[in-house]
């Protein structure tokens, strides 16, 4: 399409109402002539609203989205903690005079419900990639919200019924959860200046512990409550309905199109951010980018050791190191306070350090964050002292917070508009490690029985593997977009 016709259709268009422009572009190539108009001639003018929220729309949007992903996670983990309260559905098959014993009291039956979240989260990642392409991170996250809802406020119902209820239920909380890692790793690059990139992904990263921190005494109150624990699926799933209702009113995919938005703002959103050409996903091209390759192997190795740690380090504090109940529950819970306080400050630390360019903010965040991994899983091997096991319990899992705005921002900084895609790939990593944990677990501790020299091995290979996958990062990176992501001018250029 040459300059001249595109300035002849330009002028055209221009001459009539918004809504007449849309209805003279009805042909393919019409759209294609109009969008190409209004991106590199002005285009129709924005409407803006008069209340522009302080020019700070942005945090809005943040805080909205931080509440939908912190429900979905929450609404995912309350099993975990119900279970301990779901002694009366035991009770009642008995009094009913059943036969055969009910899946509460099956440890392998149990396992598997534990399971099915993480199975509803792969099968909600393998589409994800084209959906987002299709409907956007609104239409998308809308689906996976309602998923989580359903889940939840069923879930009650479903224990009565069978344990193919179960399941299912918690294969729809599943689904709900696939796309917070992509959602975490899109947003900034879309809503967030550039100066605040790292701020916006620190917090917005900060829904897994949130999940945690709020989850749990809540669940606990109303567990002991009159409510019973039945009530925790009602609270958190109405809850997802309302705060995802806002979401879907209130959220779009672009500031642009953003009522609430100003000018200034607006101008503060884009500016030194390059005019993103939508395009298809470059499977292969992305799939063979050696910094996007090694970003995946540091995000796998760096996870593997802090899935470890989350999921077994309260059992290895109890069982091996003779910790009270009191004492791991506040171990379990304070590295989760501190994670989500030191993923802020290292976001906005991050975004303050101008001398340092992308590619050195990126990489110290990522040897400062996997390198506590090892250093506190490697303590935790050399010691039976149960206070510096703890200290170095709390240090491993409060630095790796760094890495959301290490290896995770490299690779959004690679990918740009392509980020949904690697970051769907990096997930599916993750999820693999939750499958994976409990074997090799279960293989070095429970078959040589459950010691403290056994519980040593564990942590030195799982130290040797997070070091081996970390290692290529800060030499093979880098914070340039791949050749693969294509770029117009600046927005405050057209």
């Amino acid at each position: 399409m040459t300059s001249s016709s595109s300035t002849a259709a330009y002028s055209q268009l221009s001459a009539s109402s918004d809504e007449e422009e849309i209805m003279v572009a009805t042909s393919q190539e019409s759209l294609k002539e109009f969008e190409f108009s209004r991106q590199n001639f002005g285009g129709p003018k924005r409407k803006v609203s008069k209340n522009v929220l302080g020019h700070r729309t942005r945090w809005y949007i943040m805080v909205v989205l931080l509440s939908c992903l912190t429900l979905n996670q929450m609404n995912s983990v309350a099993y975990s903690f119900t279970v301990i309260c779901m002694d009366d559905l035991v009770e009642e098959h008995h009094a009913r005079n059943l036969t055969g014993h009910h899946w509460m009291e099956s440890s392998t039956e149990k396992s598997l419900i534990f399971s099915a979240t993480a199975i509803g989260a792969v099968m909600g990642l393998v589409p994800s990639v084209p959906l987002i392409d299709s409907l956007g991170i609104r239409g998308v996250l809308s689906i996976s919200g309602a998923f989580s809802a359903l889940g939840t406020l069923f879930f009650p119902f479903s224990v009565d019924s069978n344990i193919y209820a179960v399941i299912f239920c918690r294969v729809l909380q599943g689904l709900g959860v696939s796309v917070i890692m992509t959602v975490v790793g899109v947003i900034p690059g879309t809503w967030a200046p550039t100066s605040e990139t790292g701020t916006f992904m620190a917090i917005l990263s900060c829904v897994f512990q949130l999940s945690m921190i709020i989850c749990m005494p809540v669940s606990g109150f109303l567990c002991e409550s009159r409510f019973g624990w039945r009530s925790i699926y009602y609270i958190f799933g109405g809850s997802t309905i309302i705060f995802y209702a806002i979401f879907y009113i209130f959220y779009t995919d672009s500031p642009r199109f953003h009522r609430n938005v100003s000018e200034k703002e607006l101008k503060k959103i884009e500016d030194g951010k390059m005019e993103i050409v939508k395009e298809g996903v470059p499977y292969w091209a992305i799939c063979t980018d050696g910094t996007v390759l090694v970003g995946w192997l540091s995000v796998f190795g760096g996870n593997f050791g802090f899935t470890i740690l989350t999921l077994y380090g309260p059992t290895y504090l109890k069982d091996v190191l003779n910790f009270d109940v009191k004492k791991t529950g506040f171990a379990t819970a304070l590295p989760f306070i501190l994670s989500a306080l030191s993923k802020f400050a290292a976001g906005r630390i991050s975004d303050r350090m101008d001398f340092l360019t992308e590619k050195m903010r990126f990489s110290v965040c990522t040897i400062v964050s996997q390198g506590s991994v090892v250093i506190g899983l490697l303590l935790m091997a050399m010691t039976e002292n149960w206070r510096i096991a703890q200290f170095a319990y709390t240090f491993a899992i409060t630095a790796s917070g760094l890495s959301i705005v290490g290896n995770i921002k490299c690779i959004q900084l690679r990918c740009r508009q392509h980020t949904h895609f690697a970051l769907t790939v990096s997930s599916l990593g993750i999820y693999a490690n939750y499958f994976g944990a409990p074997i090799v677990v279960g293989i070095l501790t429970s078959a040589a029985g459950n010691t403290a020299e056994n519980w040593s091995h564990l942590f030195i290979i799982v130290a040797v593997v997070t070091v081996i996958t970390n290692a290529p990062f800060p030499f093979l990176t880098s914070d340039e977009p791949g050749p693969y992501v294509k770029v117009g001018q600046k927005p405050n250029e057209a």
